[in-house]
């Protein structure tokens, strides 16, 4: 068996930043490290004197203008809210409390701290704005 002979090393490997170098005789290749992309964490960023509440009740007077329709789900404004603010991490089970707490003949609307008087609970997961909060058409 034959011991391997020692090679000379000329070639450079360098680090500049995020890119990483490497030269090998007449050679170069350059690539470019990236890390993932960060989400921001934690809590939900709205604008000053925003709360989720607000959002529920924009998302649930837009169903009811745009599809004339006065019965809605919760998943319904889940969906509205996502299209018309995707840069916002909205939680689905912090949306589901907040519609099920804005509507106090809820039967789980007593569990929540935070009540309004947006909906009335229809049953089966079917919601409708209360009578004032409908848009004039």
């Amino acid at each position: 068996m034959t011991e391997p002979s020692p090679a000379q090393c000329n070639d450079i490997i360098s680090i500049e930043g995020n890119t990483l170098l490497l030269k090998v005789g007449e050679y170069q290749l350059s690539i470019k490290i990236e890390g993932p992309e960060v989400k921001p964490g934690g809590r939900l960023q709205l604008e000053a004197g925003q709360t989720l509440f607000d959002l529920v009740l924009d998302a649930a007077r837009t169903f009811v203008d745009t599809f004339g329709r006065e019965q809605f789900t919760a998943a319904d404004l889940y969906h509205i809210a996502r299209e018309r603010r995707p840069e916002l991490d909205i939680r689905r089970n912090s949306w589901n409390s907040h519609v099920m707490s804005s509507a106090p003949n809820h039967p789980s609307y007593r569990h929540y701290t935070s009540h309004r008087n947006y909906f009335r609970y229809l049953g089966r997961g079917k919601y409708s704005l209360e009578p004032g909060l409908i848009p004039e058409s």
